[in-house]
């Protein structure tokens, strides 16, 4: 009896992980089930870089890590701004921003767009960026993903894949 419903456990962790499409590792010592240990969630990163135009200085240098679960659940986000000559020529001042990312889907000028929504963990007013193409996001103002008008470029360009 021990055995089945050994057995049925094996079995039973089995299909979960088949279901879930990841592989799991059952541990066993005399025909007896020790340790399930499911197989870890794979998350990819995005890495995107770019030097942003600042009123007060050269440029802000930004790293943006994006995560998106592999199964395209939209996960969490890293953003490292580096605020270049903030106390002075060649001392620049980094601040880092983490929390939520998701992806955001809006019509604009009858065309549709898709963008990154950024929501801090401290509270702070999300960030938003318009999604061009495979390798490039532009910093917008809003949700409304409308692009401003002008000559600064606000683009940072994906570098890697994780």
């Amino acid at each position: 009896m021990k055995k089945l419903m050994m057995l049925v456990a094996i079995a039973a962790a089995f299909a979960s992980c088949q279901s879930n499409k990841k592989n799991a590792e059952i541990v066993m010592e005399n025909d007896s089930v020790i340790a399930i240990f499911p197989a870890p969630i794979e998350v990819e990163e995005e890495i995107f870089t770019g030097t942003i135009p600042a009123a007060d200085g050269p440029g802000i240098d930004y790293i943006l890590t994006l995560g998106a679960a592999t199964d395209g659940i939209d996960t969490v986000y890293t953003l490292d701004m580096t605020y270049l000559d903030a106390n002075g020529p060649g001392k620049n001042q980094t601040f880092q921003s983490k929390g939520k990312q998701q992806t955001i889907h809006k019509t604009v000028n009858n065309q549709p767009k898709k963008g990154v929504k950024l929501t801090p963990d401290n509270g702070d007013k999300p960030m938003y960026f318009l999604v061009v193409n495979d390798t490039t996001l532009r910093m917008v103002n809003d949700s409304t993903l409308v692009e401003t008008i002008g000559q600064a470029v606000y683009d940072i360009t994906k570098v890697k894949n994780k």
